[in-house]
This record gives C-alpha cells, structure tokens and sequence, in this order.
C-alpha cells in the first residue's frame, strides 16, 4: 500500500471521530509489522489501529470480537479504571468502525517511558493488575470455569511436547536432552499442586464472579507516563483466568529477577490480597515451561531450526525464579529475593504444596 493511499485511508477513518489528520506515523509490534499508527491531528495524537480477529477470543466473527471487546472497554471505564488510555466514539457513539470491511479503533496516544529495571515500577505494575482483576461485568449469561479450561489447553501442549520429544534427532534435540527431564519434571509438579483438594476446590467456584483480563501484559504494552502507569494494546481483554495472567505477566515482564517478582507481588496483594491456594496455583502456572513447549513445536513442524535464544539465555535464572515462587507460595510474608538458590527439583506433598530438597 503506498503511502499516499495509507493516508487517505486514515484520514477518512479520522473523520469519522471528528480529527482532521495532518500527519500519520506507522509503528511495528513484536509480531507484526505496521501494527498500529500515530495520527497526528489538529487536536493532538491518537492511535489508530486496524483490529485483527483473535483465536483467543474464541470462533466469533472480528465484528463479534471487536463488539464483545468494545463491552469490556466501556465496563472499565464506567469503573473509572485508571490504566486504560481513553477510547474515542464515533459520531454514533461506538468505539470501532469499519472500512472496507476492516474494524478499526482509535484512543489516545500514550507518550511516555517503558518499564524499567526499577521495583517501584513493578510494584505499580501489581497495582494495576490488581485493578483491572478488581472490575467483573454483570451478566446473566452461564460462565465458564476459565482457569481449568487452560489447563485443559496447557496438558495438551505439554503432551504434544512429550511425543515430541521422543522424535527429536541428535541435531535438532541437542538443548531437549539436556534439560527436557526437566522440563517434564517442572510440568508434573505443576500437575500435582493443581490437583491439591484446596487448589480443587477454588477452581470449582472461580467462576463467581468472573473478572476482566489484559490477555497480553508484556514490556512494550506497559508505558509509564508521570501521572501514572498504563496498559495498551486492549486487543485480547475479555474473561478469563487472573492466576494464569499474574503467572504470564511474571514470566514476561520480571527477567525472573526475584527482586522485580517481589515488588509486583506485592503492588498486587495491596489491592487484591491472595488466598494460600491462590498463590499455589500461581506457581504452578509459573513453573510450566512454556517456551520449551513453543520452541519444540517450532522446530517439530519445520517453523524454526533452533531453541529460542532468550528459553537457553534465562533457564538457569528461570529454575532459580521457580524455586523462589514455591517459596512465596508457602510464605505468609514474602521470601528472601536474592535468588542465590537454584531450583534442582522439588518434591510436593500431599497437599499440593512443595517442598524444598
């Protein structure tokens, strides 16, 4: 598309929010290139963004997804959710439009700094977070038990990876022998501490009341600016599980530094205080090795010929970082951050819980 017509495609999109565009700036994700747009108006910045149909969301149509999440984004702002850039209408009053068949969005552009290696910045982060778990929709539709429907998916990854495995030839295996035990190992202590009676029981009832999710909580979505932190990229909000969100934020953001781990366990715990099974089956979510699961996939399927550089950089932090979180999950306070003591394994009891060797 040449830049000319990429214009006159914005600026009538523009239009529709009442902006006159004077200038349009694309930027790329961690995905995709030209993900979103700066559209600079005759009354400020604002992004603009084409919204892509999601798998996550379901088999719903990208009317349908675009609609549902349209929902949620008027649900949190009703809740004066502090974190949510704000979201422009139409001139009929809807957050989306459509052109050439294509739904698209703008809000307000979020000018400001990335997340830093700094433990304020975390702990505000776990505030944050806190908030958004905080807001449930009212709704009389039947809602599902989000958490164990994951785990659902979770086990059948981790078996597909386990039959890989065995497949793997001495070139392509060469990391998958080296730490693949451990990989299954770290996966069913997951297994056992979600089937502890308590962690049981607080999966049955989750789904009363449902809480509200990012879905995608990671370094470029999360912009600090002086008046406060923000989250971006609302493309994936919707119901689901907060444990396997808290879990996934960690593994994206923290760099599996205790320290940072701490900070946004905390910042979380000021607004939202964790039940001891809560934080069990946290750790759980932690502790299963996803990126192995992904990166055997990739390379299983012809996608990729190698192990992702960042799964061999940080495994021997990620262990040390498991360790740690076992730690915090039977911690009434929380545990030493100094991350000296690498996880070798780890037996858990009856209970669920585990237990230092």
């Amino acid at each position: 598309m040449t830049h000319r017509t990429l214009k006159t495609r914005y600026r009538l999109l523009a239009r529709r929010y009442g902006l006159q565009i004077k200038r349009i700036i694309p930027y790329d994700s961690l995905y995709k290139r030209n993900a979103a747009y700066r559209a600079i108006t005759d009354r400020g910045d604002f992004l603009i963004k084409p919204f892509c149909r999601s798998r996550v969301l379901g088999q719903r149509t990208a009317r349908q997804q675009i609609e549902r999440i349209s929902s949620h984004i008027r649900t949190l702002q009703k809740a004066g959710y502090p974190h949510l850039p704000k979201w422009l209408t139409t001139s009929s009053g809807r957050y989306w439009t459509f052109y050439q068949g294509k739904p698209y969005y703008m809000t307000e552009w979020i000018k400001g700094r990335e997340l830093q290696n700094d433990a304020q910045d975390y702990d505000n982060l776990g505030k944050a977070l806190a908030g958004l778990h905080n807001v449930c929709q009212n709704t009389r539709l039947p809602m599902a038990r989000f958490t164990l429907k994951e785990v659902g998916i979770l086990k059948r990854r981790d078996a597909l990876f386990r039959r890989q495995l065995v497949r793997f030839n001495r070139r392509l295996g060469r990391w998958f022998r080296k730490h693949g035990a451990e990989c299954i190992v770290l996966a069913d202590e997951a297994w056992r501490i979600m089937e502890a009676p308590k962690v049981q029981r607080l999966l049955q009832k989750e789904h009363e009341p449902p809480a509200l999710i990012h879905g995608d909580v990671t370094v470029p979505n999360v912009i600090i600016r002086p008046d406060g932190l923000f989250l971006i990229d609302w493309d994936r909000v919707r119901r689901g599980s907060i444990y396997l969100e808290i879990a996934r934020t960690l593994l994206n953001t923290a760099l599996f530094e205790p320290l940072y781990m701490e900070a946004m366990l905390r910042g979380y715990e000021q607004f939202k205080p964790l039940l001891p099974e809560e934080r069990l089956l946290i750790s759980a979510f932690f502790r299963l090795p996803g990126e192995a699961w992904l990166s055997a996939n990739r390379i299983a399927f012809g996608r990729s010929r190698y192990v992702n550089h960042v799964l061999k950089k940080t495994w021997g932090r990620r262990l040390s970082a498991v360790g740690w979180m076992d730690r915090w999950a039977r911690a009434t306070t929380a545990p030493d951050v100094s991350g000296r003591d690498t996880l070798k394994g780890a037996e858990i009891n009856e209970e669920g819980e585990p237990t230092a060797i």
